[in-house]
């Protein structure tokens, strides 16, 4: 049984659950908008997730952001690599819209790590963005990037989509910010340092109630679409009120994040 912790505990730290959730809310928009398979925006986002995540969770563990001593981090370093291969292979099948706002996401997640020549601070640094940097780097990525690369007209419903998707990300990093709480900077401004556990938790409830009505607001709806937002909805709302800023390894990190999956699966379903 030793042999599939560790194996389990490798997908965690290699950020392959993350970029399952990822891969899955990218699904979740190719259904929701009638779209086919679209493999190569899938497997970009997906491969290139675990590439972003490490360099994001490591990076201030390496030499100069890329040289590391354990042989557990080289392990990972050395499938992130792999993965970052594959990943320009499918970016390159993107169409030339798609590759632009993908480059723009990329250089928006270096920032975040790599601080400024001149301010000598990351995005992660200035106080009170950091939740909300993740959150629309993600809304942008599983939403907008396969409708560009599909040619989808940016509408009204799709701006409510893109406004809902991030309430529902920035929801979902609470029990992740509360984690993290004793870890982060005291000047960071993060949502449990503003609001403290509780009401972090009660803030995370607040953001799916509005996720809930803006799901409403749609001139297209679909029943059963609806009732898997509300699902998902619950099962955030149960995994917010369950929050503890001491709590199991895998709490956030696999069923959390597991949350996103399940909105796919929810689709597929019904």
């Amino acid at each position: 049984m030793e042999w599939l912790k560790k194996m389990f505990n490798f997908y965690l730290d290699a950020n392959i659950h993350v970029a399952l959730g990822v891969y899955a809310l990218v699904q979740v928009t190719l259904l929701e908008y009638d779209l086919p398979y679209d493999e190569p925006i899938s497997l970009a986002l997906f491969f290139g997730t675990i590439v972003e995540y490490g360099f994001i969770k490591y990076a201030s563990l390496a030499k100069h952001y890329l040289f590391v001593r354990q042989k557990y981090l080289k392990l990972i370093q050395f499938f992130s690599f792999s993965c970052a291969l594959i990943a320009i292979y499918y970016v390159s099948q993107l169409n030339l819209r798609t590759i632009l706002v993908t480059a723009a996401l990329v250089l928006v997640a270096f920032l975040y790590v790599v601080p400024s020549m001149t301010t000598k601070k990351n995005l992660r640094s200035l106080k009170g963005i950091k939740a909300f940097v993740v959150s629309l780097t993600w809304s942008a990525s599983t939403l907008l990037l396969p409708l560009l690369n599909n040619d989808v007209p940016i509408t009204s419903d799709v701006l409510i989509d893109l406004v809902q998707r991030f309430l529902f990300i920035l929801a979902l990093m609470v029990p992740f910010e509360i984690r993290d709480l004793k870890y982060d900077e005291p000047n960071l401004i993060t949502i449990p340092q503003v609001f403290g556990v509780s009401g972090s938790r009660l803030f995370g409830m607040v953001l799916l109630v509005f996720f809930v009505v803006f799901g409403l607001l749609k001139s297209d709806l679909n029943t059963n679409s609806l009732y898997v937002e509300w699902a998902v909805a619950l099962m955030l709302l149960l995994a917010l009120a369950f929050t503890r800023e001491n709590q199991s390894r895998y709490f956030a990190s696999f069923f959390v994040e597991g949350i996103s999956i399940l909105w796919w699966l929810g689709l597929l379903l019904f």
